[in-house]
């Protein structure tokens, strides 16, 4: 029975380890192409983010955000649909955060900064809102909505920063700076800054695992995600866990974005997110949803953008190669999902005709 098991994880892990491997040798090629040094490539990476001190810390630190990302698009997989919106509900956040941090004036630290982090939460689940209710009660098409509500989320943030709260001291687009007791406590300064969201993150992690796997509300929204009708045919509400895990999905990604006003910038840029919440997918989808496989994942990622500017230094290859790996993780992880679903396409068919026959 145990082998059988080891054999069953070994079988969930090997089609990820595959994509990678194949990630690596699409990236190689493309490099080889371009007239630059794979191995050299991979070198100045692991050094960038790894190699150093301060890399190290970066790295963790720019892993936070796109784990929590990671774990909002894990909520929508569980019950079977596709939240592509984690973005703009990371960028709703960040704005929700720094409204808090910016007019809650006289407080603590140890109120004011659960109370912004708590306002990115709230603007997180609102913005992630109103696209559940248009999916759940109007049958609109999810995917669409969310695109176009990632879009919305930066529009309107540029606009309440520049209409409402802009800072006429700052030389770019950026709200006024969030009062000092609403800032994460460091866990160090030097060589790198590194804040208490390491901790934040590792505790929403175990929630999150022993939610998944330890109570019947996970395995109710696992059998949601296997076969809806079938959950809902066994007396499974299908629509509640669908609404719930896109609405704590909101909240993750608003969460993100709080710490990264909080944490790391302590006022909100206009664009300060490089694309975490479009970070959060392939590493979801790769790691089927374990979190500790996407805490790894996200450390992964993290690297690829810190050590980007390690690569683009040393040899002059640009940072946008991030966003080619990430073109080329989603693609195979899509040819992963279409092959599974021609297998059991076809699969059905034979058994259909052993029945006929």
């Amino acid at each position: 029975m145990m082998a059988k098991l080891s054999r069953d994880k070994m079988l969930s892990v090997l089609p990820s380890l595959l994509i990678i491997l194949i990630a690596v040798v699409l990236i190689s090629i493309i490099l080889l192409a371009t007239g630059a040094n794979p191995i050299l490539f991979f070198m100045n990476l692991f050094k960038g983010s790894f190699g150093t001190k301060r890399g190290l810390i970066n790295t963790i630190s720019k892993a936070v955000p796109i784990c929590l990302s990671a774990f909002a698009v894990a909520l929508a997989n569980k019950v079977g649909v596709f939240n592509i919106g984690v973005e703009g509900q990371l960028v709703f956040g960040a704005l929700g955060s720094a409204i808090a941090g910016i007019y809650l004036q006289e407080l603590p630290a140890i109120i004011h900064v659960p109370l912004a982090l708590f306002g990115g939460i709230l603007f997180g689940m609102l913005y992630a809102y109103l696209p559940t209710w248009m999916y759940i009660k109007q049958q609109a098409n999810l995917m669409v909505v969310f695109i176009m509500m990632n879009n919305l989320a930066k529009l309107f943030s540029t606009f309440v920063i520049i209409a409402l709260i802009q800072d006429p001291a700052s030389m770019v687009t950026a709200s006024q700076p969030i009062q000092k007791s609403a800032y994460l406590p460091m866990i160090m300064t030097s060589p790198g800054k590194l804040n208490i969201s390491v901790f934040i993150l590792i505790a929403v992690a175990i929630l999150i695992y022993v939610f998944f796997y330890k109570t019947v509300y996970g395995y109710e929204m696992t059998a949601c995600g296997v076969n809806g009708e079938a959950a809902d045919y066994s007396g499974i509400n299908t629509r509640k866990y669908i609404k719930w895990a896109l609405i704590l999905g909101g909240a993750l990604a608003g969460l993100a974005g709080a710490i990264e006003v909080q944490g790391t910038y302590f006022k909100l840029y206009d664009g300060f997110s490089p694309g975490y919440g479009f970070d959060g997918i392939p590493i979801a989808l790769l790691s089927n949803n374990n979190p500790l496989f996407m805490m790894v994942g996200s450390l992964l990622f993290a690297a690829l953008r810190v050590g980007s500017n390690t690569t683009q230094i040393e040899q002059g290859i640009s940072g946008e190669i991030v966003t080619v790996i990430q073109g080329i993780l989603v693609t195979l992880i899509a040819c992963e999902y279409f092959i599974r679903y021609i297998a059991k396409r076809s699969m059905t068919r034979k058994k259909g005709r052993r029945m006929t026959i």
